[in-house]
């Protein structure tokens, strides 16, 4: 029986430093661009983070990467995306202008859905969605809608962050595309849904500086070594501790996640 809870969760975006000097320069610019874009706070400086709330819930981190880190350039193959994140909005327009004047790229607009590059080209989308924001004065409430993952099997997938993670619902449910939740009235400030798209593009190899990763999570936890083992039988690789301060895993499509406790 499983009986651990998630806490929080962190999803983390590489960028490009190997010092301190060069991991100011690299994560400040885009965590100022992301705080802005939803109304975020700063919470971190030393290792940058914003979120809605300091302590409680899903934050936004911003982790130290290679010097030459190279994000994806969707929709190129040779320069695919890993991650992204689908943010709820109520006026699309709007959200629009924001998302351009802060520096964002728009790549794709598909009516109801929009696809843009952040300033150093890791892609989001944006999609109207009146029933999952709450009333605000800004475009973006501040909530992220979706956590995607491409991958080759979403449903091999899904199954495994559904049990890992205690999400059980189906939002939704195909060979291409698969979306879970807790089911608890989409519960956005701890933990967004996952969403799982069909891709054929390779998976990363962390540590390995050919194949980096862009975005991974970290996955806050009460009771480490029984979500480690869980995370262990149901597929996830151990991967080698390089130093961090918790330990890091591949689920079984190959995109790291870390399982942190208070301890860590």
């Amino acid at each position: 029986m499983v009986t651990f809870e998630v806490e929080n969760f962190n999803v983390v975006f590489a960028c490009p430093g190997d010092s301190t000097e060069s991991y100011d320069a690299g994560a400040r610019p885009i965590a100022t661009f992301y705080a802005e874009l939803l109304g975020m706070l700063v919470t971190r400086e030393d290792w940058f983070m914003i979120s809605k709330q300091d302590k409680i819930g899903l934050h936004l981190a911003f982790g130290d990467g290679p010097i030459d880190y190279q994000p994806p350039r969707w929709p190129d193959p040779e320069h695919p995306q890993q991650v992204h994140l689908d943010f709820p909005v109520g006026d699309l327009h709007a959200a629009d202008d924001l998302a351009i004047s802060l520096g964002a790229t728009r790549l794709q607009d598909a009516g109801d859905y929009r696809s843009y590059a952040d300033p150093i080209g890791h892609p989001f989308c944006l999609y109207r969605d009146p029933t999952g924001v709450e009333p605000s004065e800004r475009p973006l409430s501040g909530k992220v809608g979706r956590v995607v993952f491409d991958c080759f099997s979403p449903r091999a997938l899904a199954a495994f962050y559904a049990e890992l993670l205690d999400m059980p619902t189906r939002e939704l449910d195909t060979p291409e595309r698969v979306v879970i939740s807790r089911g608890d009235a989409h519960d956005y400030d701890l933990m967004a849904q996952l969403a799982f798209q069909h891709a054929q593009s390779p998976a990363p190899r962390w540590p390995d500086p050919a194949y980096p990763q862009q975005v991974h999570l970290d996955i806050w936890v009460t009771d480490p070594k029984q979500a480690q083992n869980l995370a262990l039988r149901l597929g996830a690789i151990r991967l080698p501790d390089i130093g961090g301060s918790a330990p890091v895993f591949a689920d079984p499509a190959g995109h790291p996640f870390c399982l942190c406790s208070d301890g860590s």
